[in-house]
């Protein structure tokens, strides 16, 4: 059996006896859904903004629809790339794969081990996190004709990990023992009986 301190430090595959199902929630239920989608709308609008407060230049000589068909390609890549770097951050701690799936409105990432508090919070953050930087440093450095396209992939990573911030908050308030399991499709919290 597995003591605190060791749960603490390593994530598994199988529950330990110990635990029981303490909580369990779907970021598709209603209220949970409302959250997210207020998060995003909140970052959304922030970034909208500051384009206004801040008089940022986003002006492009490429024709409409070429910044737009690019924004989309560009959009479709990103969402690909913040599930991916999900699963790697998985499949690094855990030492299992990952599974993707797609459930409208969402792409999701899931797992069959059992994450410690750290490692699931880090999980949920990494896209954010890596994403923000690498785009941060990205806008520095492209084309003006790109920078539109570009600003709004940087407050899509932002706006869009609304749910993961949400799954942050959902578990801040457990001991640092606690194991969660998100399978893509509803994330189990699991205590120390």
């Amino acid at each position: 059996m597995l003591q605190e301190s060791e749960i603490t430090m390593k994530n598994t595959t199988n529950l330990p006896t110990n635990y029981e199902l303490k909580e369990s929630f779907d970021l598709k239920d209603n209220k949970e859904n409302i959250i997210i989608q207020s998060i995003f709308f909140i970052i959304a609008g922030i970034f909208v903004g500051s384009v206004f407060l801040f008089k940022l230049s986003l002006s492009s000589t490429l024709n409409g629809l070429v910044v737009a068909l690019v924004t989309v390609a560009l959009v479709l890549v990103y969402m690909t790339l913040h599930e991916l770097t999900h699963g790697v951050f998985i499949s690094l701690l855990s030492k299992t794969k990952s599974k993707y799936s797609f459930r409208f409105p969402f792409l999701t990432t899931g797992t069959a081990a059992y994450l410690n508090k750290t490692s699931f919070i880090i999980v949920c953050l990494a896209p954010s996190v890596v994403w923000g930087i690498i785009l941060g440093i990205v806008m520095l450095f492209i084309p003006n004709d790109l920078r539109l396209s570009f600003y709004i992939l940087l407050g899509l990573n932002f706006a869009g990990s609304a749910g993961d911030y949400l799954q942050v908050y959902l578990v801040r308030k457990f001991s640092k023992s606690t194991l969660i399991k998100d399978d893509g499709k509803t994330t189990n919290i699991y205590i120390e009986k």
